[in-house]
């Protein structure tokens, strides 16, 4: 394909073109508003690990020397019907995941064919990887590091979004590919996941995500410090180039680990869901008075989201409380009265002195299993504020 009279001809129908990576004979097009990626036969002419200098192929199947892996080398031509050079269909169908010859090769021309083998493994997991060709995979891996952060989110966001993404895990782990995807100021090897119970990791994607969309979180940010632990949070910060609000919601995180201390199996021994639910919120109430000893404002109002308190949980509370309480989908409960009707007991317009009560109707409130209404809430501040408050008449 002559990329040239191909540009002109999109040009003369006005569809939108990117040429950022037309060094390598591709380019992007935007139609109903996706993304469409276009490329000639290619191939590679120096290759260097992370990027490679490419020439038009003279065939397809010289094109499909150059991909990675047989199910990636599948063609279609212009009725449909399927060329397939390699015998990657037959792979497919046997869910077996090979090189296109060497895998040493292979991964030298682009080290991130490594954590892609991972992505792809957890689809074709068929086979149990081979003695040689882990020999060939590990080899390799110090090079892992030389990749760009933006390659490596690129891959962990594909990664996350595979359904049996902890398959893909599993095999990092096992090829020890997990010591060398963070980087820090020297650059060196580190000790891996933390964890290797991924269990934890697919809940959280299968029942919480919906909170984390919502947060404008992403799963990069939810699940690497549960797989490598906050002692590498500086280390994930910098490889995934995680935004303010990725960074402060770990810290709040941080913060609120420092005080699962406070955490009493007791609370979920009922066997009544509802009051486990109950003796759950209660437990992030404390929390929320020890992270936050001064504000003394409406829970539902605080800057921190409540939905960030029942993701941090995910670190203090094993999975099968967890599981068993519904936390995903728990609500703060509606404090029967609000700011105005506490301004209105009080004398004075004194911002302290109200913020104070309205904390302390809170903990009543709480305290009560949340089960106190407006009037027992009322009396109960009348009576805190003696004889110092408006008379209705």
């Amino acid at each position: 394909m002559d990329m040239d009279l191909f540009l002109k001809k999109l040009s003369s129908e006005k569809i939108k073109i990117y040429q950022n990576n037309i060094q390598y004979k591709t380019i992007s097009i935007i139609l109903d508003n996706n993304e469409y990626q276009i490329t000639s036969f290619r191939k590679d002419l120096i290759t260097l690990g992370r990027q490679a200098y490419v020439s038009s192929a003279e065939s397809l199947y010289q094109d499909s020397l150059r991909r990675d892996f047989t199910v990636n080398a599948l063609y279609l031509n212009r009725k449909g019907h399927l060329i397939d050079p390699l015998g990657g269909f037959n792979d497919i169908m046997n869910k077996e995941l090979k090189f296109i010859g060497d895998p040493a090769l292979r991964i030298e021309e682009d080290y991130l064919r490594v954590i892609r083998f991972c992505r792809f493994f957890a689809t074709f997991p068929n086979k149990d990887i081979s003695y040689l060709l882990k020999n060939k995979i590990m080899k390799k891996l110090t090079n892992i590091r030389i990749l760009s952060n933006k390659r490596m989110k690129e891959e962990f966001i594909k990664i996350f979004m595979v359904e049996n993404f902890s398959k893909s895990l599993s095999v990092m782990s096992e090829l020890e590919i997990d010591k060398y995807i963070l980087l820090d100021k020297k650059n060196e090897i580190h000790e891996g996941f933390k964890t290797k119970n991924f269990i934890t990791l697919t809940y959280i994607k299968s029942f919480a995500l919906n909170i984390i969309n919502e947060e404008k979180l992403d799963l990069i940010s939810v699940l690497m410090p549960l797989l490598y632990g906050f002692g590498k949070l500086e280390s994930i910060i910098y490889r995934f180039e995680l935004n303010n609000k990725k960074i402060n919601f770990n810290k709040f995180t941080m913060r609120l680990l420092s005080f699962s201390h406070l955490y009493d199996n007791k609370i979920l021994k009922s066997k009544n869901v509802r009051e486990q639910q109950i003796n759950t919120l209660k437990f992030i109430w404390k929390m929320r008075c020890n992270i936050y000893p001064n504000n003394k404002t409406f829970f539902k109002n605080d800057k921190t989201p409540f939905n960030w308190y029942k993701l941090a949980l995910f670190h203090i509370i094993p999975l099968k409380n967890i599981e068993g309480i519904d936390l995903c989908n728990m609500k703060w409960p509606t404090f029967p009265i609000n700011r105005q009707q506490v301004e209105d007991m009080h004398m004075q317009k004194d911002y302290i002195q109200i913020n104070n009560l309205i904390n302390k109707a809170e903990q009543f409130w709480v305290n009560s299993d949340f089960k106190s209404s407006s009037d027992e809430i009322t009396a109960f501040l009348k009576k805190k504020l003696g004889g110092n408050y408006k008379n209705d008449n």
